[in-house]
């Protein structure tokens, strides 16, 4: 026990390749960030902007300008007598 208390604790300093790494990560993760959304910018304005403004002025996604799909009915009778008939 006594033997424990009396040595030195040495910290081994980061090798020359720990710290390049760490450098290397820390780049990397800023410019695949920017890649990421230079990437995504590119792609929405390429080809999900096109494509609504196409769909927007070429479709009628409602159907607006179609044709009416009313059915003609006879109108109902509103005396007391037709009522009973319903059952």
């Amino acid at each position: 026990m006594q033997k424990a208390k009396n040595e030195a604790k040495t910290v081994e300093s980061p090798s020359i390749v720990s710290i390049t790494w760490h450098r290397f990560s820390l780049i990397m993760a800023v410019v695949s960030d920017a890649t990421a959304r230079i990437i995504s910018t590119l792609f929405y304005f390429t080809l999900l902007v096109p494509f609504g403004l196409a769909s927007r002025l070429f479709s009628d996604a409602l159907n607006r300008n179609g044709t009416a799909t009313w059915h003609d009915r006879e109108p109902v009778p509103t005396d007391v007598d037709s009522a009973r008939l319903q059952g």
